[in-house]
């Protein structure tokens, strides 16, 4: 039967060469419209690793030097004091669960710091730096790669750093564990080493980037005095409100703690969402993802129509030799499934080539948007792909051709 096929499509070979070619462009385009879309969703809806639900972003504000209650040159270990203090009043507060204090480290502000780490020989770069208090992975909920959030929190504590997958699998080779390992942010001998105290799991930088390489190291009294004075808007006052408590909480906690947190120069400046903040954040990127999905949507209607349509009209030209087959004594379904066996072997001398292209696409790190190109990834692509081409020729042709086996013997010899 294959044999017989390829006969008919090389006998229509002046007519089949177009709709190899419109099959072969709309498959390499179509196929990568599938990819982008399973790479987007995909990455869309990965876990990030840590949760933001109950949770708010305080930051504190220093009264101006016009204030009558301005106090003048309050020392720097006195102001440290007051940023404690400030901290347990939150976490006292019984509407809230956990508390910290944390630089540029909470999640969807759009602020970041990265560093260089260097262990031995090796180097991972840009890696995002988290400079918190303990209690931050219990606001947010990280977790250990052994499970759990005090493994965490210990390491803080101990002051060793807590590293992301990534950086232990670009740092320690031979999947050699780094808890307890050294490692150190300049490359020199007399670089100061750091010893990593914990690993957790993978924590992604937001729902629309592969970013995930971070290290944690906690916040000491040095830094905070350094933030103490006229950056104290920097820091971040980060809190997770028990579930039951989490209504109209923002005036409820002003109504409560105005009064405790004005300590020294500071006041309860600002109570922001987290997940408002996130929607803020990732804004754009949604809507620029809903457009490219409309225009995805409306390709997609284009090809269906185009398709369906060329090889409705290819069968209906046919349809007399259709007939023609039913007057010699092919069976109705028969006939069907020749010329559906004809458009599913023109498809596939048209995906081979497409395949071909798309591995060589992948291969010179074209496609790597997001994640890096795989085997899995490309079966998927091809599999959605023919699936999706297949089902339009096959309802392509079996319109015209379940009118064509009805039509009387003698009406379809007339017209052949």
């Amino acid at each position: 039967m294959i044999r017989h096929l390829f006969k008919v499509i090389w006998n229509e070979r002046k007519h089949n060469i177009g709709v190899w070619i419109e099959l072969l462009l709309v498959g390499l385009f179509l196929w990568y419209m599938v990819d982008y879309m399973y790479v987007s969703l995909t990455n869309y809806f990965e876990p990030l690793g840590f949760d933001t639900e109950h949770t708010y972003i305080m930051r504190l504000g220093l009264l101006n030097e016009s204030s009558p209650e301005y106090i003048k040159d309050i020392p720097e270990d006195a102001r440290v004091g007051y940023l404690h203090t400030a901290l347990e009043r939150m976490q006292h507060n019984p509407m809230v669960e956990a508390a910290s204090i944390s630089f540029v480290s909470s999640p969807h502000n759009g602020g970041n710091r990265s560093q260089n780490i260097y262990h031995d020989t090796l180097t991972i770069q840009g890696v995002l730096h988290r400079k918190v208090t303990p209690d931050f992975f219990r606001v947010f909920r990280y977790q250990s790669k052994n499970g759990g959030i005090d493994e965490l929190v210990r390491a803080l504590e101990r002051n060793e750093l807590v590293i992301s997958p990534d950086v232990e699998k670009k740092l320690f080779k031979n999947s050699e564990s780094a808890v307890g390992q050294f490692v150190s942010f300049e490359q020199s001998d007399s670089a100061q080493m750091y010893r990593v105290g914990a690993v957790s799991t993978v924590i992604r930088y937001d729902n629309f980037s592969s970013w995930s390489s971070y290290y944690a190291d906690a916040i000491n009294d040095e830094s905070l005095g350094a933030f103490s004075d006229g950056y104290i808007s920097i820091l971040e006052f980060c809190v997770r409100v028990k579930p039951e408590e989490d209504h109209d909480f923002i005036r409820r906690f002003r109504q409560d703690m105005t009064q405790q947190l004005r300590l020294g120069n500071y006041y309860l400046s600002e109570i922001q969402s987290i997940p408002a903040n996130k929607k803020a954040f990732q804004k754009d990127n949604i809507n620029d993802l809903q457009i490219r999905f409309f225009i995805i949507l409306f390709l997609l209607v284009n090809i269906f129509l185009g398709i369906t349509g060329t090889f409705w009209f290819r069968t209906q030209y046919r349809r007399g030799e259709i007939g023609v087959r039913i007057a010699v004594g092919e069976t109705s379904k028969g006939a069907l499934r020749l010329y559906y066996a004809e458009g599913l072997l023109l498809l596939t001398l048209a995906i081979v080539p497409v395949m071909a292209l798309f591995a060589f696409l992948g291969k010179m790190e074209i496609l790597h948007y997001y994640w890096e190109f795989n085997v899995w990834r490309y079966a998927i692509g091809f599999v959605v792909t023919f699936l999706l081409l297949a089902a339009m020729i096959l309802l392509g042709i079996w319109f015209p051709a379940h009118k064509a086996v009805h039509v009387p013997p003698a009406v379809a010899l007339r017209e052949e």
